[in-house]
């Protein structure tokens, strides 16, 4: 069975509800995830959360990672990141339609160019993830 790594920022009410909304997509599927801020207790500590995270990175076969934003945040860089090390598929959610403004090539309406071509699909909404989904789910 294919289990998705739900990756993005966690900080506020709205980026945790935005995570379970894609939790939710994924479960609609068929699919079994791991919710980082739904999975480990903050009574564990940061290291073992940290190794907790890592675990799971390991264990989980696909990473959904929200690039919401005008950057891409820390964690889920890092996580996105140690999931390619790993050769694991990654998609890219983006719903944030806000773009970058480079002076010499003008507007890239995507994320950080190290973050855009790592990712395996780039979607642009919960709709479109669903679709990504449905066409990996065969993993």
């Amino acid at each position: 069975m294919v289990k998705v790594y739900v990756a993005g920022p966690l900080f506020t009410e709205g980026e945790r509800g935005f995570l379970e909304k894609v939790d939710e997509v994924c479960k609609g599927l068929g699919l079994e995830t791991y919710l980082p801020h739904r999975d480990t207790n903050p009574e564990m500590g940061v290291q073992k959360i940290y190794e907790s995270h890592l675990r799971a990175l390991k264990e989980c076969s696909l990473l959904v990672a929200v690039l919401e934003g005008p950057d891409v945040d820390s964690g889920t860089a890092f996580e996105l990141g140690y999931f390619r090390a790993l050769g694991k598929p990654v998609i890219g959610l983006r719903t944030d339609f806000r773009v970058l403004y480079l002076p010499k090539h003008g507007e890239i309406p995507e994320v950080n160019l190290m973050v855009r071509f790592s990712l395996d699909r780039y979607v642009k909404s919960l709709g479109e993830l669903t679709e990504a989904l449905k066409q990996l789910k065969g993993l």
